[in-house]
């Protein structure tokens, strides 16, 4: 009965935690009003079964140093729990209405806000944006998004308050760069990089400084007073490393911490015996797809591709084997993406459907109930990464539902360095399952591209493992990456994603749910999936 409980309690709350689908744009650089309950200061406990690597979030993909690096950093833009840009440091969010992106999309230019402050009250200015430029230039072997950064012809600094990036082609996710700023002023510190991780405290422009760092127990941030949005509510953040998660979760349960962010899909149910919690699961931007070997002879005709599109039960997949910690994904585009085809037809489960499909392509039982056609079984291999447990559930199940139309799915783990390193790039399979990383801002030319089919050609560095060729998705793809109206780009966007639906080259399965945890007593408390969840911590409050 507990266990039929906790379920219910997972779905009401999934329900009423699905984001509502918005666009992109510049929104209000405003918290929201703090409640009159809020108790005015206070502290609070964050628990991390990871510590931080170094303080510096532009060399290093690990959360936990994001975490650390929006805390004590700022950008020139970032994004809200709904997908949509909010100025940072910036103005406004750059637009080619007004006027901050030109009409080739080449040219980006932002403007700081006036008064703007380091932690130690030196003045940040345009030259700021330009020295972490630089930084990323001369530590690229360690910054690991640093594409974008290399197709920057040039970021020159009109004034102080002034910056003007140019592109060398229209680069879908120039939105996306600088978000962090280093300070210039502080560039002796930020020399020799090997430095950083603990001998020196960090200046930013966040909105706490940190003040303490107990190497293997806890970092101590207090609130910046010359913070740009005002002094944050809470006093101090204890950012507190625990190296076990479940240790983790049972601290939150005795009130040793007040939050805590990643928790594993296979904690839910135990996370929802916490008393005087309150859970979050948010739609994450790892998506799980199946992809197809178009040039295997099982696959290349469209009609069997959709049929086992038609056979798939996402809703099943994400109840019974994923504890509900995942949305159904449908194209290879997020949802709060402003691309988004919200009004496409997505495919749902309709076994009579796939039947008929299969039966058309000439497909037939045979004795044990598996297809079979000239002589030839419908059986093929999914290769996917070993040592990942989640996935093969998921992939078990999945080739349970198959088997349901005759289909015959046997897994076959592969190594993880040889399955991206091999089999992918030398499309040594016939179905293959992995994820990708989504963003709200979308490019999926070297998805689909037939010019991005690997090969030796292009020296195996394309990603359109599926072999997917189409005329139409290659002039709607070269298109795109000419920039144009958003509403024009939208548009090829909506096809292309009708495409990919109509032709499955690839089916999208899921979206990994992101999970946190946080004391009832946590005011204004709203995970993001793209800027982090201390994307607000500003306004955070305890009543």
């Amino acid at each position: 009965m507990r266990r039929l409980f906790a379920k219910l309690m997972l779905i009401a709350l999934i329900a009423l935690l699905m984001t509502a689908l918005s666009g992109c744009g510049k929104k209000p650089d405003k918290a929201e009003p703090r409640a009159s309950t809020l108790t005015a200061g206070g502290k609070i406990s964050v628990g991390s079964a990871i510590e931080p690597e170094t303080w510096n979030p532009l060399i290093s993909e690990l959360a936990a140093v994001q975490d650390v690096g929006r805390l004590v950093f700022a950008g020139l833009v970032l994004q809200n729990e709904k997908g949509e840009w909010i100025p940072d440091l910036a103005q406004e969010v750059p637009t080619q209405t007004n006027g901050g992106i030109s009409a080739d999309g080449l040219t980006w230019t932002y403007r700081l806000k006036r008064d703007l402050k380091w932690q130690d009250g030196q003045p940040i200015t345009a030259q700021d944006i330009r020295f972490t430029y630089d930084f990323i230039l001369k530590n690229r072997q360690l910054v690991p998004w640093r594409d974008g950064y290399e197709k920057l012809l040039s970021v020159n600094v009109v004034d102080s308050a002034t910056v003007v990036l140019r592109f060398a082609e229209p680069y879908p996710h120039a939105i996306q760069l600088f978000p962090f700023v280093l300070p210039a002023h502080r560039g002796a510190d930020l020399a020799d990089v090997r430095q950083q991780n603990f001998n020196r405290l960090p200046v930013g422009a966040g909105p706490y400084v940190l003040k303490e760092w107990r190497q293997g127990d806890s970092l101590l941030f207090v609130a910046n007073p010359l913070y740009h949005r005002g002094k944050p509510n809470l006093d101090e953040i204890s950012y507190k490393i625990v190296p076990d998660r479940q240790i983790v979760l049972s601290q939150l349960k005795i009130g040793e911490v007040d939050l805590v962010n990643n928790i594993a899909f296979d904690q839910l149910e135990q996370l929802l015996s916490v008393t005087g919690v309150n859970t979050f699961l948010t739609r994450g931007v790892v998506w799980e797809h199946l992809d197809f070997n178009i040039d295997n002879p099982l696959f290349s005709d469209v009609r069997v591709r959709q049929a086992i599109s038609f056979a798939i039960d996402r809703t099943a997949l994400i109840e019974k084997t994923m504890k509900n910690a995942g949305f159904p994904a449908y194209t290879d585009i997020h949802p709060l993406s402003w691309a988004y085809g919200a009004n496409l037809t997505f495919p749902a489960r309709n076994l009579p459907h796939a039947r008929e499909l299969l039966a058309a392509a000439g497909w037939r039982a045979a004795a044990d109930g598996i297809l079979a056609k000239e002589g030839r079984r419908m059986s093929f291999l999914l290769t996917l990464p070993a040592g990942e447990r989640f996935r093969q559930q998921v992939a078990d199940a999945l080739a349970g539902q198959l088997r349901e139309i005759g289909v015959e799915m046997r897994l076959q783990p592969v190594e993880r360095k040889q399955f991206f390193a091999d089999v992918l790039p030398n499309r040594r399979f016939a179905a293959a399952n992995f994820a990708w990383v989504n963003s709200t801002e979308p490019d999926n030319y070297d998805f689909w591209h037939s010019r991005r089919i690997p090969s030796p050609i292009n020296r195996f560095s394309g990603k359109n493992y599926a072999g997917w060729k189409s005329v139409e998705v290659d002039v709607l793809l070269d298109s795109l990456r000419l920039g144009g109206q958003l509403e024009s780009k939208r548009e090829n966007y909506r096809r292309l994603q009708e495409l990919l639906l109509m032709e499955v080259p690839v089916i999208p399965l899921y979206y990994r749910a992101d999970v946190a945890a946080a004391k009832r007593s946590v005011e204004f408390f709203k995970p993001n999936p793209f800027s982090g969840n201390f994307w607000n911590v500003w306004e955070w409050g305890l009543r």
